[in-house]
């Protein structure tokens, strides 16, 4: 009677299994890398368009319901000090019909907003860029906003009017 030979796994036949394994767990780990990395981007992505939905809300719901007297832009900090008012800037400040004042400006990268004495910051992302500009309309006082947001790597530059009370 003769014994049933069992050669094994040659060492050969071992790197080969190594390398295609190898292969397939690179190419899954890239994929899996590439995947991760579309993820935050889209969660950086939609943090900003909620930031930019906020801003552009406090200024229709806030500022709009201002009189168009009351609305005041000054180029930077010594401005507004003097009381040098502009037709842009990066300071905005109003006053509504109950007297509660409305600050809007940047404080290092962060958009600042004072409602009298209280601050608060109403966005998580970074502003690189906020500028005011005011013009008359068809009929209207309109204010214009431009502002470049930006968080890790991406950013987002936007712009919009909106049409003052008289």
């Amino acid at each position: 009677m003769q014994l049933p030979t069992n050669r094994g796994t040659t060492l050969v036949e071992l790197m080969i299994a190594v390398v295609i394994s190898s292969i397939v767990a690179i190419g899954f780990s890239s994929v899996l890398m590439f995947t991760r990395n579309m993820y935050r981007d889209t969660v950086l992505r939609s943090q900003m368009s909620q930031d930019a939905y906020i801003v552009d809300q406090y200024v229709r719901k806030k500022l709009t319901r201002q009189v168009a007297d009351s609305l005041k832009i000054f180029a930077n900090a010594s401005d507004e000090i003097a009381g040098t008012t502009s037709s842009s800037g990066t300071i905005l400040r109003s006053v509504r019909t109950d007297s509660t004042v409305d600050h809007v400006s940047l404080s290092g990268s962060k958009l600042l907003w004072k409602i009298d004495s209280l601050s608060h910051n109403p966005i998580d992302s970074d502003v690189s860029q906020l500028l005011f500009s005011e013009y008359t309309g068809f009929s209207k006082k309109m204010l214009t906003i431009t502002m470049a947001m930006t968080v890790e790597e991406d950013s987002l530059e936007l712009a919009w009017d909106v049409a003052i009370r008289n």
